[in-house]
């Protein structure tokens, strides 16, 4: 059976979606896909996601992204596949931006913890140019940042630990400086790879806990708990342990657990 998730909006200082209220921050992510995600059927029967996994297994998170301004620069833990654990990919659906990542080679960690503090950041990075169809894997370790005017999916590990390693001397809606993680990010970085992106030749990812394939219109077959997400609609549509099939008319992206 397929369901339709009913997805939540959340507000960010750097979104570029109007905010929920009057007067409250921009909405910069749509989860579109999590554990308390609410799933509603034809019949109009709902459930919530994290019924069809075991206790404390929900695989991924799909979002998608809305960045009026660009996001601070972060790495994720679990570059040595230990947990906590978060890799993520991005494919870019609208705008034209720079997807920042990695350092130059060479760079250091006390020289990277040096332009943390004299402002420098953006100068040691690497850039993508981000524009629609870009599809970008960001395995734990990459150190990266969205730019200000790309709209994103992504799809990330079920894990909420993130490092803040630099946010251009932002403040939050309170007046005070956004913290950041320095010496836990710098730890959490794969100086292996120097923290860099790897940008996915073609239309499919095998990011190992995940896989991510896009699909052209017509009648789609989904497997047993894969999720699609239809951009044309902006909408999710998860099939439980029976699968399903969905009609589409535009290109769609299918995210499923590697088994």
């Amino acid at each position: 059976m397929i369901y339709k998730c009913i997805p939540q909006k959340v507000s960010r200082i750097w979104g570029s979606l109007p905010p929920e209220k009057a007067g409250g921050e921009p909405v910069g992510e749509i989860w579109r896909f999590f554990s308390d995600t609410i799933l509603e059927n034809n019949q109009g029967d709902c459930r919530k996601a994290d019924e069809f996994f075991p206790l404390d297994s929900f695989p991924f998170i799909i979002k998608t992204l809305h960045a009026a301004r660009d996001l601070s620069v972060q790495v994720h833990p679990g570059k040595d596949r230990t947990i906590p654990m978060k890799d993520e990919s991005w494919v870019v659906l609208e705008g034209h931006g720079k997807i920042m990542h990695g350092a130059k080679e060479g760079t250091t960690p006390l020289q990277f913890s040096k332009a943390v503090e004299d402002g420098s950041v953006e100068s040691i990075l690497q850039h993508i140019n981000g524009e629609p169809g870009v599809f970008v894997h960001l395995p734990a370790g990459t150190i990266h940042a969205l730019g200000a005017g790309l709209t994103v999916l992504e799809v990330q590990l079920n894990c909420t630990v993130t490092y803040r390693l630099w946010d251009y001397a932002r403040k939050d809606t309170s007046g005070n400086p956004r913290e950041l993680h320095v010496e836990q990010g710098l730890s959490a970085i794969n100086w292996e790879t120097m923290g860099r992106a790897v940008e996915v030749s073609g239309n499919y990812l095998d990011a190992g806990s995940y896989y991510m394939q896009k699909v052209e219109p017509g009648q789609i077959e989904l497997k047993p708990l894969e999720v699609l997400f239809l951009p044309e609609v902006q909408q999710c549509f998860f099939a439980d342990l029976t699968g399903g099939t969905l009609s589409t008319t535009s290109d769609s992206w299918i995210v499923g657990i590697e088994r």
